[in-house]
């Protein structure tokens, strides 16, 4: 069997739903995974919380901003246009000995040791060597 590792193999639907699920009833509007490069791997949202391309969006800023050591005014200007009044939290995460980044507005992912353990479980047969 050939194991592709492009964002494109990612199994998106089964990613979105576990995400839904770990963010049910945490006060979390929307959530995205993102890869390295911070395409989308996977987001959910809760009803007319955020677009399909606003999870793309969401996804790169996490990508960008979990890492970031000082204020960019073009970055924070972004987060405001999809976050609006909300909180905005990205964080690293380490999944199948991969750096990935997770991305929400509205509330913190609850027990993200757990949700990396968990979607490391998804992610498995796209992400390991």
């Amino acid at each position: 069997m050939n194991r592709q590792k492009t964002p494109s193999a990612v199994p998106r639907d089964a990613v979105g739903r576990y995400l839904a699920k770990a963010t049910q009833g945490s006060g979390v509007r929307a959530v995205a995974l993102a890869g390295e490069e911070g395409a989308l791997l996977g987001g959910a949202r809760s009803a007319g919380a955020a677009s399909d391309d606003d999870l793309a969006l969401l996804a790169a800023l996490g990508a960008g901003c979990a890492d970031r050591i000082a204020g960019y005014a073009e970055l924070d200007e972004l987060v405001d246009a999809v976050a609006g009044d909300d909180d905005f939290y990205a964080t690293r995460l380490t999944v199948c000995e991969r750096t990935l980044y997770l991305a929400s507005i509205g509330a913190r992912v609850p027990q993200q040791n757990k949700v990396a353990a968990e979607l490391g479980q998804i992610l498995a047969p796209v992400l390991s060597a």
